[in-house]
């Protein structure tokens, strides 16, 4: 690759079984572990997609999905600057060919593809014995781990293991020599993602192999939902792998957004078969995980009282207040780049900031580009469902059009 050329990195955030591969990686970088199987990358169902196995059938480009992940999350490393790849090996290949020939054995009643497979994955491990012979000869120690181990590079690995990664997954790793800048820069790029992922930023960028992206907001929501069907001790919750798959809410991101808002802690995002999560705040509602009080005094107010407001806000801390005509502050904070930058504007001029606004007028003073009509209006939205959080009889702060938008002058009292 020429080194002006630009790599696209999107995806590598955008798809939230990428995202998680990335977490794995920069959580293992943190601990001071740079050895990884591939079975670490292979959680929940998302792998088993029809789609892509058909996908897989079609090109010919991987000799499994198992395949594809690690090629996949080899070149996620090198894309994003992370580190080296030192080298990939098949372990203990003694017991993987036992593995193999008992599985083969229990098929009693294996296709015509199945019996191919098999004979594959054993022409596979019959090569990798034979080279491992020829390199004991040159090994002068006999008590190595590198005994029943035989490595490779990254470049020619896979013309060794193409088939056997499927059913050998735990016993293929990869070792990372870790740069000392790029874990870091990526770790930061997350935090780019995530926060314009929920302000709607990508919302029309929906992923490969998911049927729709809902805002972001909604997608709290739904998550909240699906929660509720899994026990909750002590703010500690086990939340299963198969929520990769659930089609309502993107479960990685949604878990990195509150882990970086502190509203929760994955505590090992590369654990087996479920993610024990530590909720910071209880009850768990929509409102404790978009930062907002359930106070008594919101919940005693009748949602048919009208209430009147005078608002503030502050670039400096980026805080909306807003104050009712009995003295009663609530305090909102914006957490988006883009909603604090749109409500700068409306607030900046006070004479200006109770009137209607074109999102054209104010995508424009934003820079145009940067921030688009549609960025405006998603940040607008965002902001309409914080304040209906924290005020419930506050249906929309500010009233939305398709191309405007004003504060609503029925919430409104301009002191």
């Amino acid at each position: 690759m020429e080194e002006d050329e630009q790599v696209d990195t999107f995806d590598y955030f955008n798809t939230d079984i990428k995202l998680l591969a990335l977490h794995i990686v920069l959580e293992s970088f943190y601990r001071g572990q740079n050895t990884f199987s591939l079975d670490q990358f292979l959680k929940g169902d998302y792998w088993k997609i029809e789609e892509i196995a058909d996908e897989i059938k079609d090109t010919n480009d991987y000799g499994s999905v198992e395949d594809l992940v690690l090629q996949q999350v080899i070149q996620m490393i090198k894309d994003l600057n992370i580190g080296k790849i030192v080298r990939v090996s098949v372990k203990d290949l003694s017991n993987l060919a036992d593995k193999v020939i008992r599985e083969a054995v229990e098929e009693k009643n294996g296709t015509e593809n199945e019996v191919m497979m098999y004979s594959a994955y054993i022409d596979e491990i019959y090569k990798l014995k034979s080279l491992k012979d020829a390199q004991r000869l040159d090994m002068k120690d006999f008590h190595t781990e590198k005994w029943d181990r035989i490595d490779f590079t990254k470049d020619d690995f896979h013309r060794h293991i193409q088939y056997l990664s499927q059913t050998g997954s735990s016993f293929i790793e990869f070792e990372v020599e870790f740069d000392k800048k790029g874990p870091i820069e990526a770790n930061d790029a997350i935090d780019d993602y995530i926060d314009n992922f929920s302000e709607d930023q990508f919302i029309e960028k929906k992923p490969v192999y998911r049927q729709k992206r809902f805002y972001f907001s909604k997608q709290i929501e739904n998550f909240v939902e699906y929660i509720k069907r899994f026990p909750l001790i002590d703010g500690n919750m086990n939340i299963p792998f198969s929520s990769l798959s659930e089609q309502d809410f993107e479960v990685v991101k949604v878990l990195s957004y509150l882990e970086r808002q502190k509203r929760l802690k994955v505590r090992n995002w590369n654990d087996t078969e479920l993610w024990n999560v530590k909720f910071h705040k209880l009850p768990i509602t929509v409102a404790s995980l978009f930062g907002q009080e359930d106070t008594k005094e919101v919940e005693k107010i009748d949602s048919k009282e009208e209430i009147k407001l005078n608002l503030s806000f502050s670039l400096q801390t980026g805080t909306m207040i807003l104050t009712d005509t009995n003295g009663i502050e609530y305090k909102i904070k914006v957490q988006g780049q883009v909603q604090k930058e749109v409500l700068r504007v409306v607030f900046q001029h006070p004479k200006n900031t109770y009137g209607e606004w074109s999102l054209y007028d104010i995508s424009e003073t934003l820079g145009g580009n940067d921030v688009n009509e549609i960025a405006v209006k998603n940040a607008i939205y965002q902001f309409n469902k914080k304040v209906k959080l924290t005020i419930p009889q506050v249906e929309n702060l500010f009233e939305l059009t398709k191309h405007s938008a004003r504060l609503d002058p029925k919430y409104i009292s301009v002191s």
